[in-house]
């Protein structure tokens, strides 16, 4: 007992050391920053050049992820997190803020390093980029390797420029997920699984070896509509032939070939670049044609979201009329959660919040999720309905992706507005549990006991499901499917066989939707907030948007104040090959890790983060 008792004063003297540890680092950082805000200057202009440097290293995002000060001890100490983010709006308000400002001229843009977005968030960016290229100025893009994402912004700036040892090549939208089945098998795993709808295709890869011929056709026909959007737009953007990209995507061989191998001088002679250079030619260019600064130490460039942060527009002034916008960003989870994710608690409170406020007259609800639990999508939802119900316009904006329980908690609104290359729809719900009973007995574990009824003990991993247990399961999933049916044909005005007849799980895109009658109108969130004004009946110039969000604590605003959010990603960058599989593989397992309803059910879209462009 006195080895135990010094062992255990040992580890609190050790607990209390890092303790103190990391007390001192965040005072140190604390320090820092309050001297840097101290002597730093807000005022951020434009060189003689005009030029701004936009380097968009990360990935487009439309709310970023909550660092807490664990995760952030815990990325910096060990590594990974979560990839670096960029806010859309960020970019989208600073090519506005850039188009409309005289000083600016042109915009640098670094693709070298960007980790893509969703298909809408590409095409809003790049219908900024032409505006601006439309009010007589001029975009310079480059990078040392363009992917489908990178290039298709690059396609829309005047001239794209590739490193002389780089790669551009264009792969379109594909899907091959990882079928488990037989490893489960071989292990012994028994996948319980309760699900509802002919397309709701996200958990084949647990029940079988294959893509089954109707998730094929789903896919097919989703994945054509975001690639001939992605072409039509691209194509026009360089000025190529309508099927360029489609026959170079089935041609790259030969046309590799015909370039002696020289990957770069392919993507050169297909019009997808305009010059070849090295990157000391090109850092020799942009000293040409801004000039130096720092006695030649570096071009005439100023840093576009330093330059945006300084001279962000104030938000308008102190007016009555207020529409709350509420973001919906990440994974629908029960409970308290925020940034990154959607917290039924957390979300429902904030439009609680919005809807008892005397001066709100609207709502925007901004949806970028693939859904997640259903009975956190169902409080959202019933608190979207009440604010409609008390007489409140409700508008649904969605992002990248409203699918599943994102859509779920969309129907309650007057209208909604969805992006044409939005993914939306996947009606349908399921469940599973896996049980380990021939894993056990294989190695001579077994289990039994008395239960006082039928359901005790009836659902065990390590006994399994018996059939009692499956009826009571499989019943709720399809009372929960008919009532996904039910929300749909009420808030759209479709009788039940209307809405199953495009639900059963599949996935559509926003122009899709629209066709089928699940959203109202296509457009940008700009659009949809004065659609809100516009149904409010608010008069222009006297209203005002403020976002609802869950309060921080004084630690995390210090912690995203200092940066800590891009210390936690310390080793998060895209690497190799191997790196983005171990990262694509993790961001799998996190789905999985946040499926925690109450009831078992998920209405959720699991395919739908593959369909964020790289």
């Amino acid at each position: 007992m006195g080895f135990v008792a010094r062992a255990w004063s040992g580890l609190g003297a050790i607990q209390r050391g890092i303790m103190r540890v990391i007390g001192l680092i965040v005072m140190i950082l604390v320090l820092f920053w309050l001297v840097g805000a101290l002597f730093s200057s807000d005022a951020v202009r434009v060189g003689q050049s005009g030029a701004l440097a936009l380097d968009l290293n990360g990935r487009i995002v439309e709310e970023r992820t909550v660092v807490t000060p664990t995760s952030a001890l815990q990325s910096a100490l060990f590594g990974g997190g979560p990839a670096v983010e960029i806010l859309l709006d960020d970019v989208v308000h600073g090519l506005r803020l850039a188009r409309e400002d005289d000083s600016v001229s042109t915009i640098v843009l670094d693709l070298s390093r960007f980790a893509g977005a969703t298909p809408a968030s590409l095409h809003t960016i790049a219908g900024e980029m032409t505006a601006f290229r439309e009010a007589g100025k001029t975009i310079l893009a480059h990078s040392g390797m363009y992917g489908d994402s990178s290039w298709f912004l690059a396609a829309h700036a005047d001239e794209v420029f590739l490193h002389n040892q780089g790669v551009a090549m264009i792969e379109g939208y594909s899907s091959f997920p990882i079928y488990l089945r037989g490893l489960l098998d071989r292990l012994g795993v028994t996948v319980n699984i309760f699900r509802v709808g002919e397309f709701k295709s996200a958990i084949e890869p647990l029940e079988r070896a294959d893509m089954s011929e109707a998730d094929y056709e789903a896919r097919a026909y989703l994945y054509g509509d975001l690639w001939n959007a992605y072409t039509r737009a691209a194509e026009a953007a360089r000025g190529l032939p309508a099927g360029t990209l489609q026959r170079l995507g089935d041609t790259a061989d030969a046309a590799v070939i015909a370039a002696e191998g020289d990957l770069a001088r392919a993507a050169l002679d297909a019009g997808l670049v305009d010059q070849l250079v090295s990157r000391t030619s090109f850092n020799a260019l942009l000293d040409e044609r801004f000039g130096t600064v720092e006695d030649g130490k570096r071009p005439d460039t100023t840093d576009f979201f330093e330059w945006f942060n300084a001279n962000r527009p104030e938000p308008a002034g102190r007016q009555r009329d207020v529409i709350a916008v509420i973001n919906a960003v990440g994974t629908i989870i029960d409970g308290e959660a925020d940034g990154g994710v959607v917290g039924g608690d957390i979300h429902a409170r904030l439009i609680r919040q919005a809807r008892l406020d005397p001066e709100v007259k609207a709502i925007v609800l901004r949806i970028d999720s693939g859904g997640g639990g259903v009975f956190a999508s169902e409080l959202i939802r019933e608190e979207l309905a009440q604010a409609r119900e008390d007489g409140l316009t409700v508008i649904a904006s969605m992002g990248g992706v409203a699918a599943s329980g994102g859509y779920w908690i969309a129907t309650p609104a007057h209208e909604i507005w969805a992006h044409p290359t939005t993914i939306t729809g996947s009606i349908g719900i399921f469940g599973f549990v896996p049980t380990f009973e021939t894993v056990l007995e294989n190695i001579g574990v077994t289990s039994d006991g008395y239960a006082s009824t039928r359901l005790g003990g009836a659902i065990s991993l390590e006994r399994g499901i018996d059939e009692y247990a499956a009826r009571i399961f499989q019943a709720s999933i399809e009372r929960g499917y008919e009532n996904f049916l039910e929300i749909v044909g009420e808030a759209r005005g479709m009788s039940r066989d209307e809405v199953d007849a495009v639900a059963q799980g599949r996935v559509w895109t926003g122009t899709q939707a629209l066709e089928r009658g699940l959203v109202d109108r296509l457009g940008t969130f700009d659009e949809a907030v004065a659609r809100a004004a516009e149904l409010a009946e608010l008069e222009d110039g006297r209203w005002r948007t403020k976002v609802f969000t869950e309060e921080r604590s004084q630690l995390e605003r210090i912690l995203a104040a200092l940066g800590m959010d891009a210390a936690a990603r310390a080793g998060a960058g895209e690497g190799g090959l191997l790196a983005r599989l171990i990262g694509q593989a993790a961001d799998e397992a996190r789905t999985v890790e946040l499926m925690n309803d109450p009831t078992g059910r998920y209405a959720v879209c699991l395919e739908c983060p593959a369909l964020a462009v790289r």
